[in-house]
Parts: C-alpha cells; structure tokens; sequence
C-alpha cells in the first residue's frame, strides 16, 4: 500500500472480493451495521461505493492533491463521527457531496487565507531608519504594508521607501504611470 495514491487504493477496495456481498447491500443497511456494531467491512463498502465520487470532487475544488485527500479523508471522519445520526431515508450519496463540498470549500479558504499571511513580503527592517518618528512608526507601517496586495504594496516600497519615481516604478511594475500615482 506504501506509494499507492488515495485513487488507487479506493479502486483496489472495491474490487475487493470480500466486498461483493456488501457492495450488493443498499447504503441504509450498511450504514445501520457500521453505526450499530462499528462494522469496518460496512465502513469499507460505503467508502468504495462513494469514494470515487467524493474524491473526484474534493480533486475538483481544491488544487493540491494533498488538500484533496485532506478534504476526502475529513468527509468520511464526519460520516464515521455522524453515522449514528442520520435517518435511515437519507440518500447518503448527496449527503456526502454536501459534506465534502462544504469541507473543500472551507478547506479553500484556509489555504488562501494561509498562503495571504505566509506570503512572502518585503524586508522592511533592512530599510534605514532615518530619525527617531521613524522608528517609532515602523512598527505600524510593517503591518501596513504587509497588508497591501502586491500590485499595491511593490509600488508603495519602491516609491515611498525605494525612493524611485513613479515613472521609474511604473516601467519596473509593467503599470502606466497614473496607476502608480
């Protein structure tokens, strides 16, 4: 199993020939056997009916592969966690995807919102400080700055802190000069 990808390992498990009869069972049942007695071949089943489905999904929305395979894995801990919960007419396939959906999208954002602040900035400490008003504010205008997007903040430290002009950015940034006033 070493090396084999999450795709791969949920095809070999469905074709697993200790499946079949499970695989035979509708999703009510199984879920019933694995809520009741903790039935991991029940388990199994409902993974490699709806795996494929959940996992092409999570793939869809997210574009790591390891994000994915986060977003899939935390989908079926909240269907092991809720098992119990759900009613027995549940249609478990479209619950899922709305689970994994719901999942991936915050996933997402996290990883946006991680690669925002993890992003990296300009190295204001390497700038001199030319008197004491500016090194009481630096502080501040780190974080200022480090807020910027970059089109913002690549123009802000090469006019402000660089000293250039704004023709001089504008020609390094690709911008026209009036976007850089």
């Amino acid at each position: 199993m070493a090396g084999e990808t999450l795709g791969e390992v949920i095809r070999r498990l469905g074709r697993s020939g200790g499946l079949q009869g499970d695989l035979a069972q509708p999703d009510a049942l199984l879920l019933e056997r694995f809520a009741r007695r903790r039935d991991e071949p029940a388990f199994a089943a409902l993974l490699a009916r709806h795996g494929p489905m959940i996992l092409g999904l999570c793939r869809r929305l997210l574009a790591g592969s390891q994000d994915a395979e986060d977003a899939f894995q935390a989908t079926f801990l909240i269907l092991a966690r809720k098992a119990g919960a759900l009613p027995r007419q549940t249609l478990l396939g479209p619950w899922l995807y709305g689970v994994a959906w719901r999942v991936a999208v915050r996933l997402r954002g996290q990883t946006i919102r991680r690669g925002q602040r993890e992003r990296p900035g300009v190295d204001l400490d390497a700038l001199p400080a030319d008197d004491a008003v500016w090194s009481d504010a630096r502080r501040v205008v780190h974080e200022e700055v480090q807020r910027l997007p970059d089109v913002y903040r690549s123009a802000v430290v090469l006019c402000y802190l660089e000293g250039k002009t704004n023709e001089e950015a504008a020609r390094l940034l690709r911008r026209p000069v009036g976007t850089v006033k």
